[in-house]
């Protein structure tokens, strides 16, 4: 693994990885739009080598899978990788690895992540890497956060809790993250140096499910765990989220139809054809 996204592999090989895990069916529900979109853009993937780069618990390897392809997921998390383990029976080859520098034994058809791609610290080093492990003329097709204010997903949490929080000084821009490929300028220059042609940055918005039932309540319980707020949460005191909960129900019951809870949420859809 790279010693240069250490930090990363880390937070996703340890607390992250395993809350993931655990969470995998409130997690696949959360992004399921997200998911229907990129398995309709990818067609028909029968009889392709598909690499699923950043791989998690095996959602989207399903989808290749049932689709006819011979599919390789990679993922630094050994817990988010024994979840996919089991969702896909031994049929996927599942590799614990940096995708930054993993290179496979033959070139894929297609490479394809759901949000899987925005935590390199050397973004042209990794892109470089996933490109020369596509064949020329094989496709790119990956999701990605566009900027944090404009997801509702993000701002309704984090402006509920934002002042109980320690100041903290301004993110470092393009940092490792869920956001670091929101620029679309910045990304298709990325890409195209990494050796990738044809690049479509496409905006797609669909709504974020934090509560398919329970209501508000299950929505504070999932904010408190996922996202900027679950982070900005994570080593906060028992009386800082007890005032947090408090402030995510009012922040979050207009949002609530019938137990399910749902915010904004704004990405690019990007493809890409490799060069040769």
């Amino acid at each position: 693994m790279s010693g240069s996204n250490k930090a990363q592999i880390d937070l996703w090989n340890g607390r992250v990885g395993e809350k993931w895990a655990a969470m995998q069916v409130s997690l696949d529900a959360m992004l399921s739009h997200c998911t229907a979109e990129l398995r309709a853009r990818a067609g028909s993937v029968s009889g392709q080598r598909v690499l699923d780069i950043g791989c998690g618990t095996g959602e989207t390897c399903t989808i290749w899978l049932d689709g006819g392809a011979q599919v390789t997921g990679v993922d630094v998390s050994a817990a988010m990788l024994a979840v996919a383990a089991d969702r896909t029976d031994g049929k996927a080859t599942l590799v614990q690895a940096d995708a930054s520098v993993w290179m496979g034994d033959a070139p894929f058809d297609l490479a394809v992540s759901q949000f899987g791609l925005m935590f390199f610290c050397d973004p042209d080093a990794a892109f470089a890497t996933i490109a020369a492990n596509v064949r020329p003329g094989g496709r790119l097709l990956f999701t990605c956060w566009r900027a944090a204010g404009e997801n509702q997903w993000v701002t309704t949490p984090m402006g509920a809790i934002r002042n109980l929080l320690p100041e903290e000084p301004p993110p470092v821009p393009h940092a490792p993250g869920p956001f670091a490929l929101a620029d679309p300028d910045r990304l298709r220059g990325i890409l195209e140096r990494a050796g990738f042609a044809d690049v479509a940055i496409n905006p797609f918005d669909f709504p974020v499910c934090l509560a398919s039932d329970g209501g508000v309540e299950a929505a504070v319980r999932f904010a408190m765990m996922v996202g900027p707020s679950g982070s900005a949460l994570a080593e906060a005191s028992q009386e800082v989220r007890a005032i947090a909960a408090e402030r995510l129900k009012v922040a979050l019951a207009p949002h609530d139809r019938d137990g399910l809870v749902t915010l904004g949420a704004a990405i690019w859809l990007i493809e890409a054809t490799r060069s040769g």
